[in-house]
């Protein structure tokens, strides 16, 4: 029998780029960008049905209106009314 020689395996090399974040949230930096056409963005009504704010889908912190934050919901069980 021959021995065979085992040559090592050539590694891959991950070739990834970067996404660049085009809307990134305030609090966790996470894109809110979905498309030309959507956003992550969760819309928060009143009781009239009108738009008062957004919510993060990502740290779920609650934004007014003005993009002025009003609930700061952080990891770690840090939350808090802005």
């Amino acid at each position: 029998m021959e021995s065979q020689k085992s040559s090592p395996m050539p590694k891959k090399t991950k070739t990834t780029r970067k996404k660049e974040i085009v809307d990134p949230c305030p609090i966790c930096s996470k894109e809110l960008h979905l498309n030309h056409e959507f956003t992550q963005r969760i819309g928060l009504l009143d009781e009239m049905d009108e738009v008062t704010g957004w919510l993060c889908p990502h740290c779920r912190s609650e934004f007014n209106i003005d993009n002025q934050l009003t609930k700061f919901m952080g990891e770690d069980g840090m939350r808090g009314e802005a």
